[in-house]
């Protein structure tokens, strides 16, 4: 998708409402931009609070080690993955 947008007042732009919704940019949402001699790009971007994210994981830590005291060691660090994944995704969609 190409559009053309308008540089107003202090360089400001504003991202056509269909870019904002196809890529789940909300107010607020911090954005990359990176630039070289003839191109912008600019990509949404997760900023974690990392005592938040410490805290979701030994609480989620302790759930899987509770659940699976006779499971194959493998199968928990699936569910670590997964579970990383997941909280990656929520956290990309604010």
């Amino acid at each position: 998708m190409t559009t053309l947008v308008k540089v107003v007042r202090n360089g400001q732009i504003t991202l056509p409402k269909e870019v904002r919704r196809v890529l789940d940019i909300e107010e607020g949402d911090f954005l990359e931009v990176s630039f070289n001699d003839s191109s912008i790009k600019i990509k949404p971007k997760a900023v974690v609070d990392r005592e938040l994210a410490k805290g979701r994981f030994f609480k989620l830590a302790g759930k899987i080690q509770s659940k699976t005291k006779n499971v194959d060691a493998k199968i928990v660090e699936q569910e670590i993955d997964e579970a990383i994944r997941d909280a990656r995704k929520t956290k990309q969609k604010r």
